[in-house]
């Protein structure tokens, strides 16, 4: 008789309590109802807003010239315009009982992730590794006898006015920059040939100045170091693409 009613009593409770979980007023439900419509609403334009980014994005990226930076601004730009939730229109209640509103935010981060994976790449190692690349080809680039000219060499003078700050100058940015990730033996690499042009710019006009015979022996470094810079900015060029299919792909 006792574990009759010791039963009967926690069925009781069982049912009342799945009774205050189930039952919502109409007042309740239409609270709800409304915070998944504004849910709802906001999805649709977090959606709306990536798919326009990513064509923005893509159009940028398609046009881009001149190692990342304004791709970077577009991506930021897009990033920081998406749409937040709001709460207008909403109660506490509907809003904390809600599923579709508890998983907007969620929604939106999904969305901009890929943007924010792309603007983080750009801003971390594209741009930055394209700026060592670019001051990397202005220095192998350099030819004495282009900035030399057609004007007879007769004394040292020209190799100092002309070659030796070209190749300082060209020096000096290289040491601005930092070697990307796996890029410190061809960083060393192309500050060695640097030093070593300006180097023998110097030894040749002392020479010239002494009347004795002089030609800059460049070999084939200048071209081996282009192919190197070449290999690591089609790397760069794939992944950036990669990543900008992937913001298209996501839509």
């Amino acid at each position: 008789m006792r574990l009759a009613l010791l039963a009967t009593f926690v069925i009781g409770l069982v049912l009342s309590g799945l009774g205050s979980v189930v039952a919502k007023s109409p007042e309740q439900r239409d609270q709800i109802n409304a915070a998944d419509r504004v849910a709802q609403r906001f999805e649709a334009r977090v959606d709306d807003h990536v798919m326009a980014a990513a064509e923005k994005i893509k159009s940028q990226h398609d046009a881009d010239q001149d190692g990342y930076p304004a791709l970077l601004e577009v991506v930021q730009d897009q990033i920081a315009d998406a749409p937040r939730l709001r709460p207008g229109g909403t109660t506490a209640y509907g809003r904390d009982h809600s599923n579709d509103y508890q998983d907007a935010d969620n929604h939106r981060a999904s969305a901009v992730a890929p943007l924010k994976d792309l603007e983080a790449y750009l801003r971390a190692q594209a741009i930055p590794n394209s700026k060592f690349i670019a001051a990397g080809k202005k220095l192998v680039a350099l030819r004495p006898g282009t900035l030399l000219g057609d004007e007879a060499v007769v004394n040292g003078d020209p190799l100092r006015e002309r070659v030796l700050p070209a190749y300082e100058k060209a020096r000096d940015r290289m040491k601005d920059q930092d070697a990307p990730k796996g890029a410190e033996l061809l960083r060393l690499d192309l500050m060695t040939y640097a030093n070593d042009m300006v180097s023998m710019t110097k030894d040749g006009a002392k020479k010239i100045d002494e009347q004795k015979a002089f030609y800059f022996q460049l070999g084939d470094r200048p071209v081996e170091l282009f192919k190197r810079l070449a290999a690591m900015e089609t790397a760069i060029q794939v992944q950036v693409t990669q990543q900008v299919e992937i913001v298209a792909a996501a839509q």
